[in-house]
């Protein structure tokens, strides 16, 4: 196990897993890091086990909608699937823009489906390269979507729509924002956990390295 040690002036130590396996003590001089891993053994044996399992999966190909693809580039104007293979623009951009057009092909419909439910009206739609959230609302009402969001499977996707739509009622995280959550989507504890797993499988994933350039 890779224990990388960051001495900061903070006042409380963190204890972090990167994708990669790293594991990274961030904690005040003289503070005792090998007790500190000591405390956290099975927290730190538990994650890196699911790690390990993330990892699996993301070998089994590109993520699309759920669904993993043997990935392949070549002169093609948007994504194309033939069988279990992805075909991809060469140029990175254009693959990128190519995957923006099928999500957004996904979104529309929903957004107007959950929106009429909700009784709310988004302003501007926007698909983001974004690098911590999968999706985001502004105090305006815009709507900001991950990428990312195209790997997920369809019924986590209707989550996170129905996730940024309720915030247009609720711009925070309060119990009448999951109460409004929870009456078109109840088991979003689930959907929770599968984003936090879907993002470690894009983290990890070589063909999404290469689309957002990590490589």
């Amino acid at each position: 196990m890779k224990v990388e040690v960051r001495r900061r002036p903070v006042r409380y130590a963190r204890l972090e897993i990167k994708p990669d396996g790293r594991v990274v003590v961030t904690a005040p001089e003289g503070f005792d890091v090998e007790a500190f891993l000591r405390k956290h053994k099975r927290w730190l044996r538990n994650r890196l086990a699911e790690l390990e399992e993330v990892r699996r999966e993301s070998n089994r190909g590109f993520p699309l909608f759920g669904e993993f693809y043997r990935m392949e580039y070549g002169n093609v104007v948007r994504a194309e699937i033939k069988g279990k293979t992805l075909i991809l623009p060469a140029n990175r951009e254009k693959a990128r823009e190519s995957l923006k057009k099928l999500l957004r092909e996904r979104l529309t419909p929903l957004i107007v489906l959950y929106s009429t439910l909700l009784d709310v009206s988004p302003g501007r739609i926007y698909i983001r390269n974004q690098k911590t959230k999968w999706a985001s609302c502004s105090s305006r009402g815009n709507l900001s979507f991950n990428l990312r969001l195209v790997a997920l499977p369809g019924d986590i996707i209707d989550y996170v729509v129905i996730h940024e739509l309720a915030h247009l009622r609720h711009l925070n995280h309060s119990r009448e924002f999951w109460t409004l959550v929870g009456r078109f989507y109840p088991d979003y504890g689930r959907a929770r956990r599968e984003l936090r797993r879907w993002w470690g499988i894009i983290e990890v994933n070589e063909g999404w390295r290469w689309l957002e350039g990590r490589e």
